[in-house]
Protein backbone atom coordinates (compact mmCIF):
# COMPACT_ATOMS: atom_id res chain seq x y z
CA UNK A 1 0.00 0.00 0.00
CA UNK A 2 1.67 2.94 -1.03
CA UNK A 3 1.54 6.43 0.99
CA UNK A 4 -0.59 8.17 -0.96
CA UNK A 5 -3.49 5.25 -0.25
CA UNK A 6 -2.68 5.36 3.59
CA UNK A 7 -3.05 9.14 4.02
CA UNK A 8 -6.31 8.57 2.03
CA UNK A 9 -7.74 6.05 4.61
CA UNK A 10 -6.60 8.42 7.57
CA UNK A 11 -8.46 11.71 5.68
CA UNK A 12 -11.28 9.46 5.62
CA UNK A 13 -11.41 8.09 9.15
CA UNK A 14 -10.80 11.56 10.22
CA UNK A 15 -14.37 12.11 8.55
CA UNK A 16 -15.97 9.14 10.76
CA UNK A 17 -17.72 9.34 14.17
CA UNK A 18 -16.03 8.43 17.35
CA UNK A 19 -15.56 5.35 18.15
CA UNK A 20 -18.15 4.71 20.56
CA UNK A 21 -20.59 5.52 17.77
CA UNK A 22 -19.65 2.46 15.13
CA UNK A 23 -22.62 0.73 14.35
CA UNK A 24 -22.77 -3.03 12.99
CA UNK A 25 -25.29 -4.60 11.46
CA UNK A 26 -25.65 -7.96 9.39
CA UNK A 27 -26.55 -7.68 5.40
CA UNK A 28 -26.35 -8.97 1.79
CA UNK A 29 -23.33 -7.46 0.23
CA UNK A 30 -24.03 -7.58 -3.57
CA UNK A 31 -20.21 -8.16 -4.39
CA UNK A 32 -19.35 -11.00 -1.75
CA UNK A 33 -22.82 -12.32 0.10
CA UNK A 34 -24.08 -12.41 3.16
CA UNK A 35 -21.79 -10.38 5.65
CA UNK A 36 -21.10 -8.25 8.85
CA UNK A 37 -21.50 -4.10 7.97
CA UNK A 38 -19.73 -1.65 10.10
CA UNK A 39 -20.89 1.79 9.50
CA UNK A 40 -18.33 4.53 10.95
CA UNK A 41 -21.08 7.46 10.59
CA UNK A 42 -24.93 7.27 9.60
CA UNK A 43 -24.10 7.37 6.22
CA UNK A 44 -24.06 5.00 2.72
CA UNK A 45 -20.62 5.93 2.00
CA UNK A 46 -19.18 5.73 5.97
CA UNK A 47 -20.84 2.60 5.84
CA UNK A 48 -18.69 -0.93 4.67
CA UNK A 49 -18.75 -4.11 4.44
CA UNK A 50 -16.23 -6.34 6.89
CA UNK A 51 -15.53 -8.88 4.55
CA UNK A 52 -14.42 -7.17 0.88
CA UNK A 53 -14.39 -3.82 2.14
CA UNK A 54 -16.65 -2.15 0.01
CA UNK A 55 -18.67 1.11 0.99
CA UNK A 56 -22.22 1.19 0.43
CA UNK A 57 -22.42 3.86 -2.00
CA UNK A 58 -19.96 1.58 -4.62
CA UNK A 59 -21.96 -1.33 -3.91
CA UNK A 60 -25.30 -0.09 -4.93
CA UNK A 61 -24.28 0.44 -8.21
CA UNK A 62 -24.27 -3.48 -8.61
CA UNK A 63 -28.17 -4.11 -7.61
CA UNK A 64 -28.50 -1.27 -10.60
CA UNK A 65 -26.91 -3.15 -13.28
CA UNK A 66 -28.29 -6.79 -12.36
CA UNK A 67 -32.05 -5.43 -12.65
CA UNK A 68 -30.57 -3.58 -15.93
CA UNK A 69 -29.01 -6.53 -17.84
CA UNK A 70 -31.65 -9.26 -16.49
CA UNK A 71 -29.52 -11.81 -16.46
CA UNK A 72 -27.72 -11.35 -20.05
CA UNK A 73 -23.71 -10.96 -19.01
CA UNK A 74 -22.94 -10.88 -22.57
CA UNK A 75 -23.47 -7.31 -22.04
CA UNK A 76 -20.45 -5.06 -23.73
CA UNK A 77 -19.73 -2.88 -20.47
CA UNK A 78 -17.22 0.64 -19.75
CA UNK A 79 -16.36 1.27 -16.27
CA UNK A 80 -14.68 4.91 -15.33
CA UNK A 81 -12.57 3.43 -12.77
CA UNK A 82 -9.47 0.67 -12.70
CA UNK A 83 -10.79 0.01 -8.92
CA UNK A 84 -13.94 -0.60 -6.19
CA UNK A 85 -16.60 -2.85 -5.59
CA UNK A 86 -18.13 -1.88 -8.83
CA UNK A 87 -15.54 -2.50 -11.17
CA UNK A 88 -14.30 -6.39 -9.08
CA UNK A 89 -17.89 -6.86 -9.47
CA UNK A 90 -17.99 -6.63 -13.42
CA UNK A 91 -14.68 -8.10 -14.01
CA UNK A 92 -16.02 -11.34 -12.08
CA UNK A 93 -19.09 -11.33 -14.12
CA UNK A 94 -18.93 -10.04 -17.41
CA UNK A 95 -16.65 -11.15 -19.86
CA UNK A 96 -15.94 -8.03 -22.22
CA UNK A 97 -15.09 -4.70 -19.62
CA UNK A 98 -13.61 -1.65 -20.70
CA UNK A 99 -12.05 0.33 -18.03
CA UNK A 100 -9.93 3.56 -17.86
CA UNK A 101 -8.22 6.34 -15.99
CA UNK A 102 -7.82 10.03 -16.44
CA UNK A 103 -4.26 11.15 -17.02
CA UNK A 104 -4.14 14.11 -18.51
CA UNK A 105 -0.56 14.79 -19.29
CA UNK A 106 -0.84 11.72 -21.63
CA UNK A 107 -2.41 10.98 -24.74
CA UNK A 108 -5.84 10.14 -24.71
CA UNK A 109 -6.75 6.56 -25.71
CA UNK A 110 -3.34 5.01 -24.78
CA UNK A 111 -2.66 2.73 -22.61
CA UNK A 112 -0.46 3.73 -19.13
CA UNK A 113 0.94 0.65 -17.82
CA UNK A 114 -2.38 -1.68 -18.14
CA UNK A 115 -4.81 1.21 -17.32
CA UNK A 116 -6.47 3.22 -20.22
CA UNK A 117 -6.27 6.74 -20.66
CA UNK A 118 -9.99 8.76 -21.08
CA UNK A 119 -11.25 12.46 -20.55
CA UNK A 120 -15.08 11.68 -20.18
CA UNK A 121 -15.36 15.13 -21.81
CA UNK A 122 -13.90 13.66 -25.20
CA UNK A 123 -13.74 9.59 -25.14
CA UNK A 124 -12.34 8.06 -28.16
CA UNK A 125 -14.98 5.28 -28.64
CA UNK A 126 -16.86 5.23 -31.83
CA UNK A 127 -20.75 5.67 -31.58
CA UNK A 128 -22.70 2.42 -30.26
CA UNK A 129 -19.59 0.70 -28.56
CA UNK A 130 -21.04 -0.31 -25.30
CA UNK A 131 -24.45 -1.53 -23.13
CA UNK A 132 -24.04 0.07 -20.07
CA UNK A 133 -21.25 2.63 -18.42
CA UNK A 134 -20.61 3.05 -14.77
CA UNK A 135 -18.91 4.86 -12.56
CA UNK A 136 -19.12 5.62 -9.08
CA UNK A 137 -18.57 9.41 -7.63
CA UNK A 138 -16.92 10.92 -10.65
CA UNK A 139 -18.93 13.42 -12.71
CA UNK A 140 -18.96 16.28 -9.84
CA UNK A 141 -14.81 16.22 -10.48
CA UNK A 142 -15.55 16.47 -14.70
CA UNK A 143 -15.81 20.42 -15.58
CA UNK A 144 -18.00 19.83 -18.34
CA UNK A 145 -20.28 17.21 -16.79
CA UNK A 146 -22.97 18.01 -19.70
CA UNK A 147 -20.38 16.85 -22.65
CA UNK A 148 -19.19 14.05 -20.30
CA UNK A 149 -23.07 13.10 -20.28
CA UNK A 150 -23.37 13.64 -23.32
CA UNK A 151 -19.96 11.51 -24.31
CA UNK A 152 -21.58 8.42 -22.32
CA UNK A 153 -25.08 8.94 -24.60
CA UNK A 154 -22.65 9.04 -27.55
CA UNK A 155 -21.04 5.77 -27.26
CA UNK A 156 -24.09 3.73 -25.40
CA UNK A 157 -25.67 1.53 -27.57
CA UNK A 158 -29.42 1.82 -28.14
CA UNK A 159 -31.36 0.87 -24.91
CA UNK A 160 -28.11 1.16 -23.34
CA UNK A 161 -27.72 2.59 -20.00
CA UNK A 162 -25.50 4.95 -18.01
CA UNK A 163 -25.53 4.04 -14.22
CA UNK A 164 -23.87 6.13 -11.25
CA UNK A 165 -23.14 7.87 -8.50
CA UNK A 166 -22.44 11.31 -7.16
CA UNK A 167 -22.86 13.45 -4.03
CA UNK A 168 -26.95 14.63 -3.85
CA UNK A 169 -27.78 17.57 -2.23
CA UNK A 170 -31.11 18.94 -1.35
CA UNK A 171 -30.44 22.14 -2.87
CA UNK A 172 -32.94 23.96 -5.10
CA UNK A 173 -30.51 23.44 -8.51
CA UNK A 174 -27.01 21.95 -8.64
CA UNK A 175 -24.66 24.40 -8.14
CA UNK A 176 -21.38 25.38 -9.86
CA UNK A 177 -18.60 25.33 -7.66
CA UNK A 178 -15.45 25.56 -9.89
CA UNK A 179 -14.52 26.18 -13.47
CA UNK A 180 -11.42 25.78 -15.79
CA UNK A 181 -10.62 29.38 -17.04
CA UNK A 182 -7.51 29.65 -19.39
CA UNK A 183 -6.65 26.45 -18.19
CA UNK A 184 -6.73 26.95 -14.60
CA UNK A 185 -8.60 26.10 -11.97
CA UNK A 186 -10.95 29.14 -10.55
CA UNK A 187 -13.25 27.92 -7.70
CA UNK A 188 -16.36 29.94 -6.97
CA UNK A 189 -16.22 30.51 -3.34
CA UNK A 190 -13.86 28.19 -0.80
CA UNK A 191 -12.29 25.63 -3.10
CA UNK A 192 -13.27 21.58 -2.36
CA UNK A 193 -11.20 18.69 -3.08
CA UNK A 194 -12.03 14.93 -2.35
CA UNK A 195 -9.81 11.81 -2.41
CA UNK A 196 -8.64 9.90 -5.19
CA UNK A 197 -6.92 6.69 -5.11
CA UNK A 198 -4.45 7.66 -7.85
CA UNK A 199 -3.69 11.60 -6.33
CA UNK A 200 -4.09 11.18 -3.27
CA UNK A 201 -6.06 12.79 -0.18
CA UNK A 202 -7.74 15.74 -1.63
CA UNK A 203 -6.79 15.84 -4.84
CA UNK A 204 -9.32 16.08 -7.34
CA UNK A 205 -11.49 19.52 -7.02
CA UNK A 206 -15.08 19.30 -6.97
CA UNK A 207 -16.55 21.58 -9.85
CA UNK A 208 -20.77 20.74 -9.11
CA UNK A 209 -22.45 20.19 -5.95
CA UNK A 210 -25.57 18.13 -7.49
CA UNK A 211 -29.27 19.15 -6.45
CA UNK A 212 -31.47 15.81 -6.26
CA UNK A 213 -34.08 17.75 -7.43
CA UNK A 214 -32.48 18.66 -11.08
CA UNK A 215 -29.64 15.86 -11.75
CA UNK A 216 -32.32 14.13 -13.70
CA UNK A 217 -33.18 16.87 -15.92
CA UNK A 218 -29.27 17.50 -16.55
CA UNK A 219 -28.81 14.03 -17.65
CA UNK A 220 -31.88 13.50 -19.30
CA UNK A 221 -31.01 17.03 -21.62
CA UNK A 222 -28.54 15.14 -23.54
CA UNK A 223 -30.95 12.57 -25.15
CA UNK A 224 -31.40 9.89 -22.67
CA UNK A 225 -34.71 8.32 -23.08
CA UNK A 226 -35.44 7.98 -19.24
CA UNK A 227 -33.64 9.15 -15.67
CA UNK A 228 -34.43 7.60 -12.76
CA UNK A 229 -32.96 7.83 -8.93
CA UNK A 230 -33.37 4.53 -7.73
CA UNK A 231 -32.99 3.83 -4.14
CA UNK A 232 -30.66 1.17 -3.05
CA UNK A 233 -30.44 0.23 1.17
CA UNK A 234 -28.31 -2.93 1.80
CA UNK A 235 -27.95 -2.85 5.68
CA UNK A 236 -30.31 -1.00 8.05
CA UNK A 237 -27.25 1.08 9.46
CA UNK A 238 -26.19 2.58 6.50
CA UNK A 239 -29.38 5.20 8.21
CA UNK A 240 -30.63 6.33 4.38
CA UNK A 241 -30.98 4.99 0.83
CA UNK A 242 -28.07 5.50 -1.55
CA UNK A 243 -28.98 7.12 -4.54
CA UNK A 244 -27.80 5.71 -7.87
CA UNK A 245 -28.23 7.65 -11.06
CA UNK A 246 -30.35 4.78 -14.01
CA UNK A 247 -30.40 6.58 -17.62
CA UNK A 248 -31.13 4.77 -20.11
CA UNK A 249 -30.96 5.86 -23.98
Amino acid sequence: MNLKRIASIWNYLSRADKVYKWKFGKGNCPLCGRSIFIALKEDPFFTRCMTCYANITNLSIIPVIQKHVEGDFNKIIYELSSYGSTFDYLLSNFSNVVYSEYFPTKELGTFIGSILNQDVQKLTFDNNSFDIITSSQVFEHVPDDIKGFSECYRVLKDKGALIFTVPLYDIEKTKRMASIINGEIVFNGIPEYHDSRLGGPLSAPVFHYYSINDICQRVKSVGFSKVILSEIEIVRIQDKPQIVVYAVK
